[in-house]
């Protein structure tokens, strides 16, 4: 039943004759979360506390960040209600403008940026990621001006208190990475070279310490007993991750990815912080570094107590193991040692970064010549799911301040409240998030159904204080229509900030964005142009030469998707990182027969009528053995074995006699195919598991599970399967994008990550049209504004 509070929303809404967008912006509330709650969905009491103000007639008093027009879905047509200015090609901005990507990768999103318009209109300033392999591409790729810091930095973004660290830790990256002195000099006086030295020195202390411990016999000796098979198992590696202790082992200890640690030198540092110890900020800190050590424990627990059997019980009796080895006197005193080094480290940063004065002269600065343009990037969304209406609730709570709700010990819970945490500190003024199709699918949380988009867009307008609001529009965007050669599908949202919205007018700008021109698709046949034989070391270089025949730039029209594609991906003469998986000959024999664009579950026949006919035989043969003593002797056929044939003849016997008729591998008894769990394989996604890919076709998703195995990527016309520069290929990298420092495993999981450059280049030419207009317009008024004064 509707609350009498909704009743009463929904007459305004009627009697004042208001659209639900304009009532739910002026309410303070998502425009999906008005139009479910006056469906009669559940209200919680926060919101009711919204509806009643603006019933009242005081609405909000101070908004933070607003949605102030929402577009759920950005179609072509759009663009027909822009100006032809901002539809014109050829658009320049007069400064570049400066990009930073959150979850880089190995930089898909950026590159498509940074290569727009010949590299004259953006420079990518700083990007983030927590995998060393995705940091290690970018930096190949996008070398640092100074050279003194790489603009791609290996960091755990959760670690991030509140939007001052975040401008200052920007701020000394921009400037060291571009060896700018006047803005070095600004930052000295801040202080934040003296408080990098500050933590260095934390860091450095902690790390002796522990190397002390661990060199102790008793330590040592537990160490031995608990075997080094422990330290490999994938929840064993997580705790270490998530508390940032140092690997386990008796190796001189190093700290993985964390925020002001590995920052090169601090020979700048004149004068280091006073060093004054806030005792209750500390005792806070460390209450809360021993919850995340409990939790962390717990987490161990809990997957070794869900073991099942083979396998996972292994890996539960390898965690128990670990368990047993935190328990014992020397891990225990390590502990107490990273208990006071975690304490320590955050309380340095919080009472620093919590100075009203640190934090005010932070933001002149960073205003000062210093802003973000564009903010890119989408967190991974393993966690999204997971954050809720009382995650946004605590997020709308704690504002610009450091986070202090239990829940953020879960770092995948923590990724959204840091995504929007950046867009509240740096206030691009155009952000572009990038996730998996189903990202805007409904999930449940705490019992009540929501949409995570919706989610999403609450948790930008809750994060700020400071009168921020974006205009925001999202899409679906596959992207084989807009000149990728692959099935790609992602949900992409974008949002334009208010004060440049509103240079536009009535313009649709966040929906005209994600408009992209449509074209017919890019078939597989063209990525693969030009590519010679594959390296088959997994380690090698790959480094090949390319056709000086194929894979050329396209001759004809520019503005048709084949032509599109080959000039933005065929550069150069060579290529690094043609490396693929060596097949199995026998594996390689069954690839020699499988047609294109043909599957594993395509060569069953489950339907066939003499199936059928085989098994009705078989049944009534078993059925008169067993009826009859002594036939079985007399045909020379045992029932056992009729029982045996009868259970092969299901829709996987094609498959069967197939492989069969292939050598089995050298000390094998038959091909490894003919196992009962590849056989059972059928219908949908598991039916993919193995097949040929279509030339003719755009190529289905690459994925970073080829990392593990690329079965489900068979080459078109080669009875092997792809390499990684031809999944690069795919994914629309240029030829001249380095991955060879990476080897085999990684470059598929890396490539298989990324977003398609050329996709993200589309994008990027849509922003500049939006923001060179916003500066003619501005350009325009401050002239006029001129006029007028030398008139009067």
């Amino acid at each position: 039943m509707k609350n009498d509070v909704l009743t009463q929303v929904q007459h305004r809404i009627q009697s004042e004759s208001i659209s639900l967008q304009e009532a739910a912006a002026a309410i303070g509330i998502g425009t999906s979360a008005l139009m479910r709650h006056l469906a009669g969905e559940y209200v919680r009491s926060d919101s009711l506390a919204k509806y009643r103000l603006w019933l009242s007639g005081a609405g909000r008093q101070s908004r933070p960040i607003q949605l102030v027009r929402t577009f759920p879905n950005a179609e072509s047509s759009h663009s027909s209600r822009l100006p032809r200015s901002l539809t014109q090609s050829g658009h320049t901005l007069p400064r570049p403008r400066y990009v930073v990507d959150l979850f880089c990768g190995c930089g898909g999103m950026s590159l498509g940026f940074e290569r727009s318009d010949a590299g004259q209109v953006y420079r990518i300033a700083m990007a983030l990621d927590i995998e060393d392999a995705m940091v290690r591409v970018f930096n190949d790729n996008h070398p640092s001006p100074s050279g003194v810091l790489p603009i791609a930095r290996h960091e755990d973004i959760t670690d991030f208190m509140n939007e001052a660290e975040i401008q200052a830790y920007y701020l000394d990256h921009i400037a060291r990475s571009s060896g700018d002195e006047d803005l070095i000099a600004q930052l000295q006086k801040v202080g934040i070279p003296g408080l990098r030295k500050r933590l260095h020195d934390l860091d450095s202390a902690f790390l002796t310490s522990l190397a002390s411990y661990r060199s102790q016999p008793e330590y040592l000796e537990e160490t031995r007993a608990m075997g080094s098979a422990v330290l490999g198992q994938t929840s064993v590696a997580g705790f270490h991750s998530a508390t940032k202790l140092p690997t386990t082992g008796s190796a001189y200890p190093r700290v993985g990815p964390l925020i002001w640690h590995h920052d090169g030198d601090d020979s700048d540092a004149r004068d280091a912080p006073s060093g004054q110890v806030d005792n209750g900020a500390l005792r806070a800190c460390r209450t809360r570094a021993r919850k995340l050590w409990d939790a962390e424990v717990s987490k161990l627990t809990a997957r070794a107590d869900g073991a099942g059997r083979g396998q996972l019980a292994s890996a539960a009796e390898r965690i128990r193991k670990f368990q047993q080895f935190l328990d014992t006197g020397p891990m225990q005193r390590i502990k107490r040692l990273w208990l006071d080094w975690r304490a320590s480290r955050e309380e340095a940063r919080m009472t620093f970064f919590g100075d009203a004065e640190v934090q005010s002269e932070l933001r002149s600065i960073y205003e000062n010549g210093h802003q973000v343009s564009v903010l890119l990037g989408g967190p991974p969304c393993q966690g999204f799911s997971r954050i809720g209406r009382g995650k946004i609730r605590s997020l709308r709570e704690q504002g610009v301040h450091v986070h202090e709700d239990e829940d953020s010990v879960d770092s995948r819970n923590q990724l959204m409240h840091q995504y929007v945490l950046f867009v509240a500190a740096l206030s691009p003024e155009v952000f572009l998030f990038e996730n998996v199709k189903h990202f805007q699918a409904v999930v449940k949380s705490e019992g009540i159904e929501f949409d995570a988009a919706d989610i999403l867009a609450e948790a930008i307008e809750a994060v700020s204080a400071r009168g921020l609001h974006y205009d925001i529009a999202r899409r679906i965007v596959v992207a084989s229509e807009h000149a990728v050669p692959q099935n790609r599908e992602r949900f992409v949202m974008a949002g334009i900030r208010g004060d440049v919205a509103a240079s536009l007018s009535d313009i649709d700008a966040a929906s005209w964005v994600l408009s992209l021109e449509k074209r017919l698709p890019v078939p597989l046949s063209v990525a693969l142009e030009g590519l010679p034989t594959p390296d088959f070391e997994s380690q090698g270089s790959g480094i090949r030469v390319r056709s000086e025949d194929d894979g050329q730039p396209g001759n004809g029209p520019i503005e048709s998707a084949e032509a599109v594609f080959r000039n933005w991906t065929f550069r150069g003469t060579s290529v690094d990182a043609h490396i693929a998986r060596p097949p199995r000959p026998d594996d390689e024999a069954f690839f020699a027969l499988m047609g294109p664009g043909k599957r594993w579950m395509d060569y069953r026949c489950d339907d066939a009528p003499t199936l059928q006919r085989i098994n009705d035989v078989l049944v009534s043969l078993r059925k008169t053995l067993a009826s009859t003593p002594g036939l079985s002797k007399k045909m020379g056929v045992s029932l056992r074995e009729v029982s045996s044939l009868s259970m092969m003849t299901d829709g996987s016997l094609s498959l069967r006699l197939l492989l069969e008729g292939i050598a089995p591998h050298p000390g094998e008894l038959q091909h490894h195919l003919l196992a009962e769990n590849y056989l059972k394989k059928r219908g949908g996604a598991h039916g993919d598991w193995l097949s040929r890919m279509d030339p003719a076709q755009p190529s289905k998703t690459i994925v970073s599970h080829m990392a593990k195995d690329t079965y489900a990527y068979v080459h078109p016309f080669l009875p092997r399967t792809l390499s990684v520069r031809e999944a690069a290929r795919v994914q629309s990298f240029p030829d001249d994008y380095r991955f060879g420092s990476v080897g085999l495993v990684d470059g598929f999981r890396v490539v298989g990550n990324a977003v398609p450059p050329l996709l993200s280049q589309q994008f990027a030419e849509r922003v500049t049209s939006v923001l060179s207009l916003v500066d003619a317009s501005r350009e325009a008024a401050t002239e006029d504004g001129a006029r007028r004064v030398a008139v009067s």
